[in-house]
């Protein structure tokens, strides 16, 4: 409902001014994004637990995390809210995604990138994706999980082979990482001139571990989530792209070390402190405002959702139009392949 009555009457502004469209829609998909967030945290109880060195607030990123789970980029905005800019996130994820009523024309709206698993295609898209925020001046933080999928058994099996195959370890708490996504995401952002260092995301779960969004919809919840975050700035990478693969091959190995053991001592120990520089330089949204900025929260989608109900109810008028604005996605995605591709397209031609 908040992407139809609300998202909706701004999509004219893709055309007439892609920047402001942008700032529009960021605002209003926020407000999604940390409902989430005060759901999970406020609602089920999770706690969130953050060691290591953030990336600078105000600066754009390319978030690289392991995936444990189908829902660790649900997880992840906990961080955002607290340490960085949560209406600058921006996924990738798999294509079938965007196609969900709803929550896919939502995703379409705040530009997340839909990947095929077509190569060819996909490094256009991304492309398009990344040169779009560089037009609108925008600051994203995107999540690119490397590994391609989360660690099921078919996953763990198909690392496993690729790791005999070519005389690597076994790893038991990551799997082998893909490098050409993410040379093509560094290449891209560095053209566009919108990343200003890699962040990179340890998840672990140190008590119940969710797989999937069905969990999550029963209500079952991990009590405690661990993140060890790491910023590296973009000038201390390798400019070379078979170095920018030995990196991230290098990064992936620290990640299993790291992970290997906070199972051990069930938390991650400061890599940072032991290097003797100072431990979170980015002090954190402090935790009473965190809680009253996800009241305030709860209290619109409240407010909002009764009211679009009555009017549901009392108004005829109303109804059509909320019929014409799922109509309006269906017909978008039908026509574009998604908003998505609409905004992409748009910025290119505004003047």
């Amino acid at each position: 409902m908040g992407t139809i009555v609300l998202v909706t009457p701004t999509l004219p502004t893709i055309f007439l001014s892609p920047a402001l469209s942008r700032r529009i829609m960021d605002f209003l998909i926020k407000l999604w994004f940390l409902l989430a967030v005060a759901l999970y945290e406020m609602l089920m109880g999770v706690k969130i637990v953050v060691k290591g060195k953030p990336s600078l607030r105000g600066t754009s990123s390319l978030i690289l995390e392991n995936h444990r789970t189908r829902v660790d980029w649900l997880f992840l905005m906990s961080y955002l809210c607290r340490f960085s800019d949560i209406k600058e996130y921006r996924i990738s994820l798999k294509y079938p995604l965007k196609k969900f009523p709803g929550a896919g024309w939502a995703m379409q709206c705040a530009g997340f990138l839909f990947l095929k698993r077509k190569w060819d295609e996909d490094k256009t898209h991304i492309a398009n994706g990344i040169n779009y925020f560089s037009k609108v001046k925008s600051k994203p933080q995107f999540l690119l999980f490397p590994e391609g999928t989360d660690m099921c058994q078919f996953a763990i099996k198909r690392s496993n082979d690729f790791a005999e195959k070519n005389g690597l370890p076994k790893y038991e708490y990551v799997l082998h990482p893909r490098t050409t996504g993410f040379v093509h995401f560094i290449n891209e952002m560095k053209k566009g001139q919108i990343i200003d260092s890699v962040l990179d995301v340890t998840v672990a779960y140190p008590k119940t571990l969710i797989q999937s969004e069905l969990q999550a919809l029963k209500g079952v919840y991990p009590e405690e989530i661990h993140f060890y975050v790491e910023d590296h700035p973009i000038h201390t990478l390798p400019s070379s792209e078979e170095e920018l693969e030995e990196w991230l091959k290098k990064l992936w190995k620290r990640k299993e070390d790291r992970l290997k053991r906070f199972y051990t001592e069930k938390t991650f120990i400061s890599e940072i402190d032991e290097s003797g520089d100072a431990e979170n330089s980015v002090k954190p949204l402090s935790e009473g405002k965190v809680k009253i900025l996800l009241i305030k929260v709860v209290a619109f989608w409240l407010s909002f959702l009764s009211a679009v109900f009555i009017c549901l109810f009392l108004f005829p008028l109303f109804r059509i139009f909320c019929l014409i604005g799922c109509a309006t996605y269906v017909i978008i995605g039908l026509r574009h392949g998604g908003v998505d591709n609409v905004i992409y397209t748009a910025v290119r031609h505004h003047k």
